[in-house]
Order: C-alpha cells, then structure tokens, then sequence
C-alpha cells in the first residue's frame, strides 16, 4: 500500500512539474525600459541661422548726416554648449551656456547712409548664460529657457572701415525640444529670441549704435555624462 502510494506521489508530481514548465514556456519574453534619465552634465554643439535689426544714429554730428533707419541682417551662427539639467519626475529645471562664432550682416544706403560707403553691422560672436524648464516624456524633452546674452558687434559707415564697440549685453527668451535618440546621445532643435541689446557708442564712430529684435533657429547634439536608461528582461 505504502509503494503505490509513493507512485502516486511521484506521478503527480511528475504532472505539476510538466504542467508548470508549459506555463512558464508561454510566458512572452518583455523588455522594459526606464525614462530618459536627464539628471547629469551635457556638452554639445549647436548652429543655425539669425537674423536681427540694426540702426546707425548719427544725429548731431559735425556733418549731419542724420540716421540710418532700420536694417535687416541676416547670417550663420554656429558654437559649444554646456549645461547641467536635475530631473523631479518628469519635470527637468537646468542651466545651459554657450559661446558661438557668428555671421549676421547687413548694411543701408538709406538717410544719412546714403552714398559710396553704406552704413553696415555685423554680429560677429554671441553668448548666453540661461535656465531653462522642461517636461520629460521618456525620450522627449521640450522646454523653456530665459536669461542674458551679450554679442560682439563690428559696424562701419563713412567715417570708420572697422568699428568694434565691444560687447552689449540684452534678455534672452526662448524654448525647444530635446529628442534622446541613444544612451547619452540626444539631439535639439531651439528657437532664441533677444528683444534689445544695450546701445553702445563706439569711440571711433558719430552717433549711436543699436542692435535689436535678434532671432536665432538653431539645432545641436549633445552628450550626457549621467547615467544610461536601465533596461529590464525577463
């Protein structure tokens, strides 16, 4: 009696071991992935195009000439990036700076600009110092960002060839979206905003220098030194 008893047993459980591994055959292979970890240092690059409004006062002086109005320029900007970003959940607070080397030009014959040699500016660097704010969506990031910039001006009309007045300085506005296509690896695209910039009065030139209404569209990749996403199996 006790012999077939322990057959039985053995038999069962024979059956439940059989029937539990077909279980666990059925169970589908799943891989998790955790949100884009956005905690940590990033450097990058990052260009596009600007385009501002310049305007050349040149009231009161010796020759009264008058002003130049407003006038367009247009051109490249391109540099480095580097920031730090702290993830709450899914909101993301940071600060990024950059310094670009830049080509934004334009010149007028209008008003007192008027005759062989065109009053002209050139934006010839920018940088800026921002914070930005951001919701992260796992690999998607878009974002707001305020703070300072300053840029190099160049500017010429009759009287100088080559003025460099140094850097004036303005409010920055803006947002963008930050898309993390590796581990580490996420690419932006931004658009920045600066309403005014300081008036400055070169030393080598009559009148006022005003430098306003600049645009920038720009798109860059950068590097993230936090940790990579963590990816679960089972």
């Amino acid at each position: 009696m006790i012999k077939h008893a322990i057959a039985l047993a053995s038999l069962l459980g024979l059956l439940a071991g059989q029937a539990v591994a077909a279980d666990l055959a059925a169970v589908p292979y799943a891989q998790v992935t955790t949100a884009a970890p956005w905690t940590g240092f990033h450097l990058g690059v990052a260009g596009g195009w600007g385009r501002g409004t310049s305007r050349q006062d040149q009231t009161g002086t010796v020759f009264g000439v008058g002003d130049s109005g407003d006038f367009t320029q247009t051109g490249w900007i391109a540099g480095a990036t580097v920031g730090y970003d702290w993830q709450f959940g899914m909101f993301t607070v940071g600060v990024e700076g950059d310094l670009s080397a830049a080509d934004i030009d334009g010149n007028t014959s209008n008003g007192g600009c008027a005759g062989t040699v065109p009053c002209r500016t050139k934006i010839t660097w920018l940088h800026t110092g921002r914070g930005r704010v951001g919701v992260a969506f796992g690999q998607f990031m878009p974002y707001i960002t305020g703070g300072v910039a300053f840029v190099g001006l160049k500017a010429s009309n009759f009287n100088t060839e080559n003025s460099q007045p140094g850097g004036v300085w303005g409010g920055v506005v803006g947002g963008g979206l930050e898309w993390m296509f590796l581990p580490q690896w996420s690419a932006k695209a931004e658009y920045l905003f600066i309403p005014s910039f300081t008036t400055t009065t070169p030393s080598d030139m009559f009148g006022k220098l005003t430098e306003r209404n600049v645009s920038l569209a720009r798109f860059g990749v950068n590097y993230h030194f936090g940790d990579a996403p963590v990816t679960a199996r089972y």
